[in-house]
């Protein structure tokens, strides 16, 4: 926008300085030959660029385009200039060609410029001459400003667009951060959930049982005494309440304990060698659905790693209206697998079929090479025997 406010200005200084240049055609046709020119070359720059941006380097077709503009542009600066010898008036615009030359780097038109003014200088128009050398010198200056504006724009743009790619690889890398803190967090809660749980079934329950067990013991070993009888009853029957109460709670905390993705995601790094992916998608698992996927997937990265060799695997789970999905790609060998008896297969099916689901497995469809274990859970699942 710059150039363009810059070529606007020096044609509108060029039209007095034909007042300066003789009586002729070519002052007429001076202005219009000018505009076609400078408004030429303008089209012929953007154009260029243009295709230098949108063009691959490989494309035969904006190669040619972008050679013959480089060839185009100084052929007609210079076609100008050289008419400007011939015919004096149009040396009035010759500072408006000189500041097309020096910001587009038309090459050494930038400084051959002042030659065209000598036809007006030896016509008898040395004032035009004078006056058009003054004004294309500062062309030229204004030139070389207009030039730096620009570089130092698409400088400030270039570091704008850097800085907001480093603030979004930022802001990636702090949710990153903040999940795997997260995880961390659920981790830590849920094995102290199971701590606590074995803590107590292992000291308090035993301490419960062995309790009853005595008092037990007591109560038939003063069956004679009924009263004794009776308050060795009671106790009995306190104890009974409170190792219910306690096994209540240690199956409701193993419960909260057991948290599907965590337990997907230690298991897929429990497996060295293996480049492991999860995505899971499901809000409400229901705890058989949860035991079977964590066990095929055990199974199923076992036999990844073991038989078919595998480096990378991929599980997702996710979770539709009516049915939950589960799936394991990896890029093992699918044939070894089956050729190892498919026990593994077996088991991971009757796990899929037991909830009233589906159960698939073989290679990946092709370019792709490896296998894919595919179940499906329903949402209202009926156990099987």
């Amino acid at each position: 926008m710059d150039r363009i406010v810059d070529e606007i200005v020096l044609f509108g200084l060029g039209l007095p300085l034909l007042l300066l240049a003789p009586a002729a055609p070519a002052a007429v046709a001076a202005p219009l030959l000018a505009l076609i020119a400078t408004g030429a070359l303008e089209l012929l720059d953007r154009g260029e660029g243009s295709a230098q941006r949108q063009a691959p380097a490989s494309a035969a077709s904006p190669v040619r385009a972008a050679r013959f503009i480089r060839v185009a542009r100084p052929a007609i600066a210079a076609a100008y200039l050289i008419a400007a010898l011939a015919a004096p008036a149009l040396a009035a615009f010759v500072p408006l060609l000189a500041y097309a030359a020096v910001a587009q780097n038309l090459g050494p038109l930038r400084f051959l410029w002042p030659a065209a003014l000598l036809g007006a200088a030896v016509s008898g128009s040395g004032a035009l001459a004078a006056a058009a050398l003054l004004l294309g010198a500062l062309a030229c200056l204004a030139a070389r400003r207009a030039t730096k504006v620009q570089t130092e724009r698409a400088s400030l743009r270039q570091w704008r667009d850097a800085v907001q790619e480093d603030r979004l690889a930022l802001a990636e890398r702090a949710r990153d951060l903040a999940e795997r803190q997260d995880l961390e967090v659920s981790c830590a809660v849920l094995a102290e959930r199971a701590r606590i749980a074995r803590e107590i079934h292992d000291n308090v329950g035993h301490l419960l049982t062995r309790s009853v067990l005595q008092m037990e013991a007591l109560a038939v070993t003063h069956e004679d005494d009924p009263a004794l009888a009776e308050e060795l009853a009671a106790v009995g029957a306190t104890l009974h309440e409170a190792l219910g109460t306690v096994r209540a709670s240690v199956h409701d905390l193993h419960d909260e304990a057991f948290d599907p993705q965590t337990t997907l995601a230690e298991l897929i790094g429990e497996f060295p060698g293996v480049a492991g992916a999860l995505s899971f998608e499901a809000e409400s698992l229901p705890r058989p659905v949860a035991l079977a996927v964590v066990a095929i997937v055990r199974e199923a990265l076992a036999n990844a790693r073991t038989h078919g060799r595998a480096t990378s695997v991929a599980v997702s789970l996710l979770e539709f209206p009516g049915f939950y999905q589960l799936a394991i790609e990896d890029n093992g060998r699918a044939a070894n697998l089956v050729g190892e008896g498919g026990l593994g297969l077996a088991s991971m099916e009757e796990r899929a079929t037991a909830l009233g689901g589906t159960f698939s497995f073989g290679p990946l469809p092709p370019p792709r090479a490896g296998s894919r274990v595919f179940a499906t859970f329903p949402k209202t699942q009926e156990v099987r025997p």
